[in-house]
């Protein structure tokens, strides 16, 4: 455990004193960097909250990530068809909107199948179903405290 803290840690160092130096990276390596950050904060948030043993984390984290990635994929295709469509509304037709619709409609519930799916029996055999509302409310509390974060760093500036 505490090697993943110590791991932790100096990803995050590192990250840091890249960010520092505004001319090493343009607005994309800017991006992954938060990103990365934020997902390093995340693990360790969640790590700390669930108290996985090493035997727990080797078998939690994949499963874990595998549904947070479609999450992700599902999210991304949501996010380009909403670039598309608004390229393309003042122009659009009537059939053309309904199948726009009919994507979002499907997309969406696609990313709630997901939400409710979420590999939830598997993840329940490695760190029990305790753990497992743990799990829920660490997810929930990290988002709270990232959204407070970033509305504190905006009143700041």
């Amino acid at each position: 455990m505490k090697y993943i803290y110590l791991i932790l840690l100096t990803t995050l160092c590192s990250i840091g004193m890249n960010a520092q130096n505004p001319d090493h990276a343009d607005r994309q390596d800017r991006n992954k960097e938060m990103r990365d950050r934020i997902n390093a904060l995340s693990i360790a948030h969640i790590t700390k909250e669930l108290d996985l043993t090493t035997k727990e984390a080797e078998k939690f984290w994949p499963l874990y990530n595998q549904v947070k990635e479609e999450r992700n994929r599902l999210e991304r295709g949501k996010k380009s068809l909403i670039n598309k469509l608004e390229s393309e509304f003042e122009t659009m037709s009537e059939s053309q909107a309904i199948s726009y619709v009919d994507q979002m409609v499907a997309l969406d519930q696609k990313i709630v199948a997901t939400h409710l799916d979420y590999n939830h029996e598997e993840i329940i055999k490695v760190i029990g179903a305790k753990r497992f509302l743990k799990l829920k409310k660490a997810e929930l509390d990290f988002r709270r405290k990232m959204i407070k974060e970033y509305r504190d760093r905006k009143r700041r500036n």
